[in-house]
């Protein structure tokens, strides 16, 4: 379900402040792409929560979550998952468990 959009006029909107959908925004996160998938931190303008973590593969998919799941005032913080995402930074691994508590040590990953 859509969220409904109210200004909150105290929160002092205005033109100049960074937008996701600049053209120099829209530059970067596109640069990104083009080198693998983005991680997206959804932040809910006056959502009385927490951020929500996306990650997408592509422009449109990224546009159409936008389109979907945001309203005006909402904010985003968005990384390269490949530059950040790394096997050096793994906090933990492992494979999920049968109901043996078995895992296999070979696969197709």
């Amino acid at each position: 379900m859509k969220r409904v959009f109210d200004r909150f006029e105290p929160d002092e909107w205005t033109e100049d402040g960074k937008k996701i959908l600049s053209e120099e925004s829209v530059k970067k996160i596109g640069a990104v792409l083009s080198r693998g998938p983005i991680i997206v931190k959804h932040w809910f303008y006056r959502g009385a929560s927490c951020p929500r973590v996306f990650g997408f593969d592509d422009y449109e998919e990224f546009e159409e979550h936008l389109e979907k799941n945001a309203v005006p005032g909402d904010a985003f913080d968005i990384w390269s998952f490949n530059e950040v995402c790394t096997q050096e930074t793994v906090v933990t691994e492992g494979k999920l468990h049968d109901r043996d508590g078995c895992v296999p040590k070979k696969g197709a990953y």
